[in-house]
C-alpha cells in the first residue's frame, strides 16, 4: 500500500515561499522607489547644473565679446594712428612733434619708418622717394623733420641723369641743414637712386649735382 502524501507540509512550504517572495518584492519595490526618488533628485540637480552653466556661459560670452570688442577697437585705433603717423612723416613733421600730437610711443614711429623704407643716416632715419614727370622730376629726400626736393633731368650720351643739388655756399640756406650734413645726405641720395632706379650705374657728387653714369 503506497504512502499518503503530506499535503499539509507541502502547503506550508509553498506558503513560506510566497511570504519570502512577497517580502523580497516589498524590498525590491522599496529599493525601486528609492532609486526613482534618487533619479528625480539627480534630474533636478542636472537641470540646476545646466541652468548654472547657461548663466555662467552667458556671462563668459558677454565678457568674451566685450574683451574682443575692446581689442578690435584698439586694433582699429592703432591702425589709424599708424596710417596718420606715416602721412605726417612723409609730410616732413618731426618725430617728436608726431608723438606729442598723436600721443604715441616711439615704437610706432620706428615701425612707420621701417615700413616706409627709412634707413639710418647717422643717428637719424632717412629715406628717398621720386616724382617722375617724363624725362625729369624730383628726388625727394626725407630726414626726421626735413623734406627736401632736388630736381633731376635725364642726360645724354653715357650720362643717365643729373640731380641738381645746392652748392656748398648755398647748402645751409636752401636746405636748413648744416654743411657737415651735405656729403652724408648726398651720398645717401646717390646710393638710394642707384639701388632704386639705376642698378649697374654709379654716382658722382659734383659741385651742384649728383651725376648718374656707368
Amino acid at each position: 500500500m503506497s504512502e499518503t502524501n503530506d499535503y499539509h507540509e507541502a502547503g506550508e512550504v509553498f506558503k513560506k515561499s510566497m511570504q519570502d517572495a512577497l517580502a523580497h518584492l516589498d524590498v525590491v519595490k522599496e529599493d525601486a522607489l528609492k532609486a526613482h526618488e534618487e533619479t528625480i533628485n539627480l534630474q533636478i540637480a542636472a537641470k540646476e547644473e545646466i541652468r548654472r552653466i547657461e548663466r555662467e556661459a552667458h556671462l563668459i560670452s558677454e565678457a568674451y565679446t566685450d574683451k574682443h570688442r575692446k581689442e578690435f577697437e584698439e586694433r582699429i585705433r592703432n591702425e589709424i594712428l599708424f596710417s596718420v603717423t606715416k602721412k605726417l612723416i612723409m609730410f616732413g613733421m618731426k618725430s617728436t612733434q608726431i608723438m606729442t600730437l598723436l600721443e604715441i610711443p616711439p615704437k610706432i614711429i620706428a615701425d612707420a619708418w621701417f615700413e616706409l623704407g627709412f634707413a639710418k643716416l647717422g643717428d637719424r632715419a632717412a629715406n628717398v622717394t621720386y616724382e617722375n614727370q617724363g624725362r625729369a622730376g624730383n628726388v625727394i629726400f626725407y630726414l626726421d623733420g626735413v623734406k627736401l626736393k632736388f630736381w633731376y633731368e635725364f642726360g645724354g650720351g653715357t650720362t643717365l641723369a643729373f640731380i641738381n643739388v645746392p652748392t656748398e655756399q648755398d647748402w645751409t640756406k636752401e636746405t636748413g641743414l648744416s654743411l657737415e650734413d651735405r656729403l652724408p645726405v648726398l651720398n645717401f641720395i646717390g646710393e638710394r637712386v642707384i639701388r632704386d632706379q639705376a642698378s649697374g650705374y654709379r654716382f658722382q657728387i659734383k659741385n651742384d649735382s649728383i651725376v648718374i653714369a656707368p
